[in-house]
């Protein structure tokens, strides 16, 4: 079974969206075909946003305990650091998640940062796409 390590940015978009690909994602998760996983730094992200997506904290929370998704600890500087040469300061911390919890998959929709091929490069094996590749590949 794959090991998706997910993104505050999907997370966000499977919450406004239920149609969307990253939505998709989350029923997947949810039926155990694969395995979806973030770390409380990711959810603390998510909630920051909580007045921005209309949600609670409480229902951002129950959102990803209802599907399934495992959280990880926040990861701190020390795990972080590794990483620093790869991609800018706000995003280290979700390069450390997915190699720190051995993900097959990073799924993200950040294009600006992580969906860069030169980033990709430098994080193999791990594989970083968004939600509708990911979904390309499997179906």
């Amino acid at each position: 079974m794959n090991k998706l390590y997910l993104d505050a940015s999907v997370l966000i978009a499977a919450i406004l969206s239920p149609e969307g690909g990253s939505a998709k994602l989350i029923q997947f998760i949810k039926l155990g075909i694969v395995s979806g996983i973030c770390s409380q730094t990711v959810v603390e992200e998510v909630e920051k946003h909580s007045a921005k997506i209309g949600k609670k904290v409480s229902e951002i929370r129950l959102f990803i305990k209802d599907n399934g998704i495992l959280v990880r600890e926040k990861t701190t500087e020390d795990e972080a650091k590794p990483y620093r040469e790869m991609v800018v300061e706000d995003d280290l911390h979700v390069i450390a998640g997915a190699k720190l919890t051995k993900s097959d998959y990073l799924v993200t929709l950040d294009k600006k940062h992580l969906l860069k091929e030169e980033v990709k490069r430098l994080v193999k094996p791990l594989k970083i796409v968004n939600p509708q590749q990911y979904l390309k590949g499997l179906v």
